[in-house]
């Protein structure tokens, strides 16, 4: 499985191919996979991005990278989606990016619907702008798309937050 790493220098990036087959494969690791809750209490499980951070932030990231990384995560997240046991209680998938500081991103499978909810949000803020159209994303048609503007007054950049997943 590839490891998360921070990369400190400004270095060009080699190799991003053997990168993106890595995540590729990484998500493919999902295919039937069922993760049901280890004890009452759990209320989520999550993996984040396995990329290094340089992949897909900062001066040296580059748009269609950072757009198959996402497709990455929504095929893993689609992956658990269907491999779900339903009759096990309360279980939804979602992805959950930070744009542009994608290195934040996670799948993420919720056990409790009220913890979920207040990812998700109660509507689109930013409607009527997707992500998945900016990044030309194929979205599992049972997934739908929050985004909300969380841009504190020190960031340099506008930073959204966005919940790709099942209806709670």
């Amino acid at each position: 499985m590839p490891l998360r790493r921070l990369r400190l220098s400004n270095k060009k990036l080699r190799n991003i191919p053997r990168h993106l087959r890595a995540l590729e494969y990484w998500a493919s690791t999902f295919r039937g996979e069922f993760h049901p809750r280890f004890d009452e209490h759990e209320r989520y499980s999550n993996w984040k991005i396995p990329v290094i951070n340089t992949l897909v932030e900062g001066p040296q990231a580059r748009i269609e990278v950072q757009a198959f990384c996402v497709q990455q995560l929504l095929e893993a997240a689609a992956h658990l989606s269907r491999a779900a046991d339903r009759s096990q209680g309360y279980y939804r998938v979602a992805c959950l990016l930070t744009w542009p500081w994608l290195h934040q991103s996670e799948v993420t499978v919720f056990y409790d619907r009220e913890y979920y909810l207040s990812f998700l949000g109660q509507h689109n803020s930013l409607a009527p702008i997707h992500l998945s159209d900016r990044l030309a994303l194929d979205v599992p048609e049972q997934f739908i798309e929050h985004g909300h503007d969380v841009t504190q007054d020190d960031d340099e950049v506008d930073v959204q937050w966005w919940c790709i997943g099942e209806r709670a």
